[in-house]
């Protein structure tokens, strides 16, 4: 049975291809691995395998300010980055989260970097961040400054964006203007509509009730500083709440084109004709993060072109279930506690990957659950 292996997140370990490599030992020589992203953790070990890109490493500044290392994908004249690389939650442990005083700042200082290095086309993925800020300090280290009424020039943090008064952009990279960019990403949020990125997920980023009114009035205000500075209308639509807004950001100042991360990879490695050459398809993301939509999406498209086809999703037992469950033959459901470390993750997804083999050769796909 050939088998096409597409998991993105099993307990945050590594990442697809890596995942995907456990799995192909355990099935055998007709499994082949695909790379599975969704615009968070994890995207640009994807897209390194996908285009044979190489490493770029840079010094940048994390969400608190601290100068970290942070890595990404270049392959000739185009850079694939992450924004998690330099504004992540996995940066901060949970007790140093602190969504006020938080910036993008390194996140615009790996643009700058890829800039310099002669970057034409960048793919920006953005997800799993612990910045709220609508881009302010991206726009920062990008030349933009922002100021109070008094004329004092502002700190480019979430706590400040209330404050901003003016917003001077003549020293702004223009660099930039001339660069094709496009956002991966599997978040829909909005900005103030439904699905706002103000709501549940902002807690993962150690808002309180009360940063979150805050914040609220801050990015209304920031938002309005900046459509008047720029002189366009007031835009807001499904997915410009990505990266605490820094895809509103980018799509506001560079129109930045926005596309579902998955869309992307089976656009690069065609898989529309590919995946008539298969039997079967796993695939497997945390629901929790963004209710399982790239799989949902991946699923559908398969089994439209490839009707024969059979799709399993692995399903993490203590995490929120996948919806939609019509459009996969199998939910194989899996427990692995929080509280491993490493390597007895890694030896969990063997275990699993075995399961899932038996499971094959006694046929259960027979039944569609």
């Amino acid at each position: 049975m050939k088998t096409l292996l597409a998991i993105d997140s099993i307990k945050d370990y590594e990442n697809s291809i890596e995942i995907g490599k456990i799995f192909q030992k355990e099935l055998g020589k007709d499994a082949q691995v695909m790379p599975f992203l969704d615009g968070g953790r994890g995207t640009v070990e994807a897209m390194k395998a996908l285009i044979d890109g190489t490493y770029k490493y840079v010094n940048v500044h994390n969400p608190k300010n601290e100068v970290i290392t942070a890595r990404y994908v270049v392959k000739d004249d185009y850079a694939v980055m992450e924004m998690a690389e330099s504004s992540g939650l996995r940066l901060l442990y949970k007790e140093e989260l602190d969504v006020m005083n938080s910036s993008s700042l390194g996140f615009g200082e790996m643009i700058v970097d890829g800039l310099n290095q002669g970057a034409d086309s960048l793919l920006i993925g953005i997800g799993d961040t612990a910045t709220n800020d609508l881009g302010m300090g991206m726009l920062y280290a990008l030349g933009v400054r922002f100021y109070d009424e008094d004329e004092n020039e502002l700190n480019p943090i979430a706590s400040n964006m209330e404050r901003v008064h003016r917003v001077d952009i003549s020293n702004i990279d223009h660099r930039i203007y001339q660069k094709d960019i496009t956002i991966a990403t599997s978040s829909d949020t909005t900005l103030f509509g439904d699905n706002s990125f103000l709501e549940s997920r902002i807690y993962r980023k150690g808002a309180s009730i009360e940063d979150i009114a805050f914040l609220y009035k801050g990015c209304k205000n920031f938002k309005a500083v900046i459509e008047q500075t720029l002189g366009i209308d007031s835009v807001d639509f499904p997915s410009l709440g990505s990266g605490g807004g820094v895809a509103w950001a980018l799509y506001t100042f560079f129109r930045a084109k926005i596309s579902k991360s998955m869309d992307i990879v089976m656009e690069k490695i065609d898989f529309v004709s590919m995946i008539n050459n298969y039997d079967l398809l796993i695939l497997g993301e945390n629901v929790d993060q963004f209710d399982g939509v790239s799989s949902i999406n991946v699923s559908k498209v398969a089994k439209s072109y490839n009707p024969n086809l059979k799709v399993i999703f692995l399903e993490d037992a203590d995490g929120k279930e996948i919806g939609q469950r019509e459009n996969f033959d199998m939910i194989f459901k899996y427990k692995l506690s929080d509280d491993f470390d490493n390597k007895q993750i890694r030896e969990g997804i063997r275990a699993l990957a075995k399961d899932v083999d038996e499971s094959l050769r006694d046929k259960v796909l027979a039944t569609k659950l």
